[in-house]
């Protein structure tokens, strides 16, 4: 698999039902939201993909570890990297894509008011 770094940061704000939303996210099973917040914060090296770019990019779940395996395809979510800039934990990839000029911070700042933070 090789990464599309320029894919990776495509999003510009967060998708009509990002789990991140205030109003109108996908439904989640209870609790999924704050782990996946949690797992957010222990973890400053991968991107949480937008829902929208995961399996329909040709990514897999692998049977045997129960893993997610990317295809090289995926979008980084704009409602999880606005939660992480709110909670100023900009992580590696976020830092990545903005010294590289290939992720907005104005993007970001304007996505938070959209998302919930705590």
């Amino acid at each position: 698999m090789s990464l599309n770094i320029k894919k990776l940061f495509a999003m510009r704000q967060p998708c009509k039902n990002c789990p991140f939303l205030k109003e109108h996210g996908i439904e989640l099973v209870e609790g999924r939201l704050d782990n996946i917040k949690q797992d957010l914060l222990n973890d400053d090296q991968r991107p949480f993909f937008c829902h929208k770019t995961t399996y329909e990019t040709g990514g897999y779940t692998d049977v045997e570890t129960g893993n997610y395996k990317p295809s090289g395809q995926e979008s980084y979510c704009m409602g999880a990297m606005a939660f992480l800039y709110a909670r100023h934990r900009v992580n590696v990839p976020m830092r990545l894509g903005l010294a590289m000029g290939l992720l907005d911070q104005e993007d970001i700042k304007k996505a938070i008011n959209f998302i919930e933070v705590d």
